[in-house]
C-alpha cells in the first residue's frame, strides 16, 4: 500500500522522533548473528583497536578544548579523516538580545553557557533565528558579533541567520550553515554542532555535520573527570 503520509509534509524534528524505538525498547542493539554482523563487529574492533600512547593523549587534549567525549572527537576521525575545530550553536543558546537602537544590540550571556564559551579551544559560529531577533542584513549580524564579542572575549568567529523567510529550498537552515561554512574556509568535517532540541539535531543532520552534541552535555565529561 505504500507510505500513508508524505515524510516532506514533517518537520525535521518529527521525523526524528518517529524514529525512536517503542515501547519495551531497551536501547540496546539488535540480536543479529549473522556472518555481516560478526564481520562488522570485527571491523569495528579493529578500527577501535587503542593508538599509539602519544597520539591518544593528543586525540584526549584536542577533544578537551572542544567540551567533547574521546570517543565522539576519535570517532569522526574513522569518520571522515578530519580533526574536529569549530562549533556552531544557536545565538539563544548562548546569549539573550536586545535591540539598543538602529543597528545596534544590548547582549545578555547565558551564565550556564558563558563558562563553556569561555573554555572552548576551537572556532565558534552562532546561527541567529527571525522569529527572535527578526530578519538581520549582514551589517547588523556584524555589529551584533561585535557586541557578543565585548561578553566572549572574541570568540565568535561568525553569524548567519538560521535560514531566510520565503526562502524556497528544502531546507533553508542547512544551506545557512553551509553558506556560513564556506564564507569562512571551513570544511563541514571539521565542525560539530551543539544544540538544545530536536531542530538543531535534525539541521545538523541536514548539514551533514559529523557530529551533534547536546548542550547539557557539552563539556559535562570534563567536569566529571575532574569533579
Amino acid at each position: 500500500m505504500g507510505d500513508r503520509y508524505d515524510p516532506r509534509a514533517f518537520a525535521p524534528q518529527v521525523e526524528m522522533l518517529l524514529r525512536r524505538p517503542g515501547i519495551g525498547h531497551n536501547g540496546g542493539p539488535t540480536f543479529d548473528m549473522s556472518w555481516e554482523a560478526w564481520t562488522w563487529r570485527r571491523a569495528v574492533a579493529k578500527a577501535w583497536k587503542p593508538p599509539k600512547p602519544e597520539v591518544a593523549l593528543r586525540r584526549l587534549a584536542k577533544a578537551e578544548k572542544l567540551g567533547i567525549t574521546y570517543r565522539e572527537f576519535t570517532a569522526v576521525i574513522l569518520d571522515t579523516g578530519s580533526h574536529l575545530s569549530t562549533a556552531i550553536m544557536p545565538l539563544g543558546l548562548a546569549a539573550r538580545i536586545r535591540p539598543a537602537g538602529p543597528g545596534r544590540f544590548q547582549a545578555e550571556p547565558r551564565p550556564e553557557m558563558a563558562a563553556n564559551i569561555a573554555r572552548f579551544g576551537g572556532r565558534l559560529f552562532l546561527l541567529a533565528d527571525a522569529l527572535l531577533s527578526g530578519e538581520l542584513d549582514e551589517d547588523a549580524l556584524e555589529g551584533m558579533r561585535l557586541e557578543l564579542n565585548r561578553h566572549f572575549d572574541g570568540k565568535i568567529a561568525g553569524m548567519a541567520m538560521a535560514g531566510r523567510h520565503g526562502s524556497n529550498r528544502r531546507d533553508p537552515g542547512a544551506e545557512a550553515v553551509m553558506a556560513l561554512l564556506r564564507n569562512h574556509g571551513v570544511p563541514r568535517q571539521e565542525v560539530f554542532f551543539i544544540g538544545s532540541g530536536f531542530a538543531d539535531a535534525a539541521l545538523a543532520e541536514a548539514a551533514s555535520l559529523p557530529l551533534f552534541k547536546w548542550a547539557h552535555e557539552w563539556f559535562a565529561e570534563a567536569d566529571g573527570a575532574t569533579g
